[in-house]
């Protein structure tokens, strides 16, 4: 192949790859907003909030420093 033929097709070339990738964009969109996806993106919304509790009773039994060292 010549240069000038490389040349040539190169607009082509990234024309696909600018349509693909948009595809593949609006695929993952579609896929992550899907409605067999938000029952579990609502779990784990909550579980942060559940979380709070264990985290706060458990930070209260040993002393720590910021570098995550047992206090004596």
């Amino acid at each position: 192949m010549d240069f000038s033929t490389l040349d040539a097709l190169k607009p082509t070339l990234i024309s696909f790859q600018t349509l693909l990738l948009f595809v593949m964009f609006i695929g993952l969109v579609i896929w992550a907003y899907s409605k067999r996806r938000k029952h579990k993106f609502d779990a784990i919304a909550n579980s942060i909030l559940d979380d709070e509790d264990v985290v706060s009773s458990a930070s209260q039994g040993t002393g720590q420093d910021r570098a995550g060292a047992n206090k004596e």
